[in-house]
């Protein structure tokens, strides 16, 4: 093997590492939801190459109001899930998307796009 091509096959595993930890591993943010009017906890996610903030805290039994706005084209993104509570919305690019549910169990649930590329974490304390 030659010199360029040892350079070569080393920068491919650094780019494939680099990516794996951007897109699954690396935090976005995290932020504790405060009760507003009511007793919602209310927070905003922007949605642009993965979700900020990516680490959602908030308080069992009290209504979580999550507005989403997309700010990017990708497909990816078009959808979020948060299948431990039955809950999904369509994102469409540029608008504000309103998810309301109340977690009843303590406990940390994922949330992601249809694909699975882009993910978050909801902790309910």
């Amino acid at each position: 093997m030659t010199g360029a091509q040892i350079i070569v096959t080393l920068g491919g595993i650094a780019l494939s590492i680099f990516i794996a930890w951007f897109f699954w591993l690396a935090p976005k943010g995290q932020i504790r939801a405060a009760a507003g009017a009511g007793g919602v906890q209310e927070v905003a996610v922007i949605v642009k190459g993965g979700y900020t903030p990516d680490v959602i805290v908030v308080k069992s039994g009290q209504p979580v109001r999550l507005n989403f706005t997309r700010q990017e084209s990708a497909a990816c993104s078009e959808k979020v899930l948060f299948p431990d509570f039955n809950q999904s919305a369509l994102l469409p690019e540029g608008e504000q998307v309103t998810l309301e549910f109340t977690p009843d169990k303590p406990g940390e649930y994922g949330f992601q796009c249809q694909m699975g590329m882009l993910r978050g974490k909801l902790i309910v304390e």
